[in-house]
């Protein structure tokens, strides 16, 4: 036997069972049965679009040549969209797999996202909700049909097409939770435009079509190919992502006679890791593992991408703050936020005694001492004015409640008495109460109107300041600030949210600066 022979039968002896495998693959896909929706909106008499129309139609014509029962529909107001999407659920009971896609306007609104249907009447953010598609009512229906895999694609962040009348507070498409075997992309990420595109299909679908031409490849290795091939088209500008919950594998394509090799040695994949680093000190200095990768710009922002490693440490510095560390995970392919507050490097005046020497022991330094507490609340208005709250009931129990789970006993006495908010004469009240510390809260909050907004909603802005004083010796031996920046309607309500999320932080770092330990919640 010649050697041309034994390379063939070599090579048969390779690629026959991948044939095999292939070939079951493809008879296992023709016999479930797949069904789809496909909406494109363009034709918006305020902000019109150009491709969506065609990125429907393509879209519908590839998903039936891969096996998709498809409904398609151009350019649909609210009651048609809402009629289609009715359909489309009954559809899905008797169905494998179900797919919805949707090119056109969507919008994000506290948190949830709407489909934007034709002949829209909307002048405020708080009619969109009721002139538009809520998108979880896509994924209510997958889950009420309760079959193995449903795949919602949305391009459909491309910009608000209620700019006259109001802008999104919230740019981009808020993240979705769909049901277990769910798998959801958006054209780009949160934050993000997607490109409307300059020739027959947007940026996204144009990548989509060609990646659903490949055979062989699964639904993660598709929309990787489609995200690597966006971001480097718009130099980065646009990114899209994906979030899944599937429990198995599919393959949109699964004819084994196109490009055996190319099911066998999919199109590399890009590992990178991508980092946002959010912290309340400009010019701050950002170490990933050690490595300088920049500085915190004038808006508090650094973005980081190419980062090779799934577990980092973020280390972030500047001059007249405490340096501040943190361990974080990352997910190839995805963008993780961490905020960070550094803290003014004040060193704490110590007392004459070590607290720590107490007979009470030092993990528990603070524990039966007895403590006064007082508020001070200054809220600057809009115009300029402002007015001073002082020992607010409801702060005050918030702040008791902190501390008394490391053992601080709280005595009652009225400190808003005549000049009483003055230090000095705090502290000799105080004395004859017999009292051991002061602990004194207080908190700058400021709004400001935001102008593009025909809404009442403003920027509330402010800080957070704790400070336990030892009344002995009349020293401060700890301090702890935090800041808050947040878009509402009540300076009050968000003063209560931000001390929420933040007076756990604050009273574990006033106590662990008194007992000089640090101090587990």
């Amino acid at each position: 036997m010649n050697n041309n022979k034994l390379d063939l039968i070599s090579t048969l002896g390779f690629f026959c069972p991948l044939l095999l495998f292939l070939t079951l693959l493809s008879n296992a896909a023709s016999a479930e049965t797949r069904v789809a929706l496909v909406i494109g909106n363009a034709n918006y008499k305020s902000s019109p679009l150009v491709n969506p129309a065609n990125d429907a139609a393509d879209m519908s014509a590839a998903l039936r040549k891969h096996g998709f029962d498809v409904d398609s529909h151009i350019n649909l107001d609210r009651k048609s969209m809402r009629q289609a999407i009715r359909n489309f659920g009954e559809k899905l009971k008797r169905s494998d797999v179900g797919l919805f896609y949707y090119a056109g306007h969507g919008i994000q609104i506290k948190g949830k996202n709407y489909l934007i249907p034709l002949s829209t009447d909307v002048s405020s953010a708080d009619e969109v909700q009721d002139e538009s598609i809520d998108a979880n009512s896509i994924l209510r229906k997958m889950e009420s049909a309760g079959n193995d895999l449903n795949i919602v694609i949305l391009d459909a962040c491309r910009n608000n097409p209620f700019a006259q009348s109001f802008r999104s507070i919230n740019h981009g498409l808020a993240r979705m939770e769909g049901p277990v075997g769910s798998f959801i992309a958006y054209a780009t990420a949160p934050g993000s435009v997607a490109a409307d595109g300059r020739g027959r299909n947007g940026v996204y679908t144009q990548y989509l079509l060609q990646a659903l031409n490949q055979p062989g490849l699964t639904i993660e290795q598709t929309f990787k190919s489609v995200r690597n091939k966006v971001k480097n088209a718009t130099q980065g500008k646009q990114i899209p992502w994906e979030s899944s919950s599937l429990t198995g594998e599919f393959v949109f394509n699964t004819d084994a006679n196109e490009s055996v090799i190319a099911a066998v040695k999919p199109p590399p994949v890009n590992t990178n890791k991508y980092l946002q680093v959010i912290a309340n000190v400009p010019n701050a200095e950002i170490l990933i593992n050690d490595v300088y990768r920049g500085i915190i710009n004038s808006k508090g922002v650094l973005n980081i991408e190419n980062i090779q490693e799934n577990q980092v440490e973020v280390l972030i510095k500047a001059e007249g703050y405490k340096t501040e560390k943190k361990q974080v995970a990352l997910v190839p392919n995805q963008w993780k936020t961490i905020n960070i507050i550094l803290i003014p490097d004040i060193p704490p005046q110590l007392p004459s005694q070590p607290l720590n020497d107490r007979s009470t022991g030092s993990h528990e330094c603070i524990n039966k001492q007895r403590a006064i507490l007082t508020t001070k609340v200054e809220f600057i208005t809009n115009n300029g004015r402002w007015f001073v709250k002082r020992d607010m009931p409801e702060l005050k129990i918030m702040m008791i409640q902190a501390f008394k789970k490391y053992g601080l006993d709280f005595i009652d006495i009225d400190l808003t008495g005549e000049n009483l908010h003055k230090q000095d004469k705090q502290l000799n009240f105080i004395k004859r109460s017999n009292a051991n510390y002061l602990i004194r809260f207080s908190s700058s909050v400021n709004e400001s109107t935001i102008k593009a907004f025909k809404t009442n909603i403003k920027t509330i802005s402010g800080d957070l300041s704790l400070e336990l004083i030892n009344i002995k010796d009349r020293n401060v031996i700890g301090f702890a600030t935090q800041v808050f920046r947040k878009a509402g309607l009540d300076r009050k309500q968000i003063l209560r949210e931000a001390l929420k999320q933040e007076i756990s932080s604050l009273t574990k770092d006033i106590v662990s600066q008194v007992c000089d330990i640090p101090v587990a919640l």
